[in-house]
């Protein structure tokens, strides 16, 4: 029996030696191609081209023409947007407070704070994600500028009005723009509007509009909502809502 065990006992040895082998090759093939293919993923995500704002699911198309775009951006807590390409000046204005994280690729996040009705703006030509970072959805309104002329306005942002404030947020070669509130009521006087306008709602809104050479006629609109306005309207606007009217307006030139 003795000299059984001990001729067994090597050819026992050998292939248990043999399995380990095997097990630890099989291990190390399966270590480098999850490698390859967390390194092929990785790469293909880098190649990707960043694409154009209007493709950018998150992104719904508003109001389109030579001069303007217009988008309504809306994103759940913690979701964020394809990296996308902003070409061209651009302002945006949030419906309501949220945080937003700019995510560029190869640097840090950059966190910005936006109050409800706050207007920002940027001269574009980069390309990156937005992602919210806040515990509630985010809606915000994009509008990208399409005109690259930087010649400026010769026309004051100015006209008299009653019951209303007006405040100048900021102008650009292009672009200039206002937020205005109109108590109940509040009215401005005729005035000919020398710039293209687009107006943003940010609450509903209830206007009475006397149009020269027109009849008169009602504007209404629910927050978050646009129109655009084109320049020659000489008109006179009154809030004939029951609440204050609070509204955005960019001039185009």
């Amino acid at each position: 029996m003795a000299t059984i065990v001990s001729e067994r006992r090597p050819a026992r040895l050998g292939r248990n030696v043999r399995a380990h082998a095997t097990i630890r090759s099989i291990r190390r093939t399966l270590l480098l191609a999850t490698t390859l293919v967390t390194a092929f993923a990785w790469a293909q995500e880098l190649a990707k081209a960043p694409i154009d704002i209007s493709k950018e699911p998150h992104h719904t198309l508003l109001f389109e023409n030579p001069s303007v775009r217009v988008f309504r951006l809306k994103l759940h807590p913690n979701e964020a947007t394809v990296t996308h390409r902003h070409s061209n000046f651009y302002a945006f204005v949030s419906l309501q407070p949220v945080n937003i994280s700019n995510e560029v690729r190869g640097r840090q996040p950059i966190s910005t704070h936006l109050d409800a009705g706050e207007v920002r703006t940027s001269k574009g030509g980069f390309s990156l994600a937005e992602r919210n970072i806040s515990s509630v959805p985010a809606e915000l309104i994009v509008v990208e500028s399409l005109k690259s002329d930087s010649s400026g306005f010769s026309e004051p942002m100015a006209f008299r009005f009653h019951d209303s404030a007006q405040g100048e947020l900021f102008e650009s070669g292009a672009v200039r723009a206002y937020d205005m509130i109109m108590a109940v009521g509040g009215r401005t006087e005729k005035h000919k509007e020398s710039y293209d306008r687009l107006l943003i709602a940010l609450s509903d809104v209830d206007l009475h509009e006397e149009t020269e050479g027109q009849p008169p006629s009602e504007t209404k609109m629910r927050a978050g909502e646009v129109l655009w306005i084109a320049r020659g309207l000489t008109h006179a606007t009154t809030n004939v809502g029951l609440t204050a009217a609070h509204f955005i307006v960019l001039e185009f030139n």
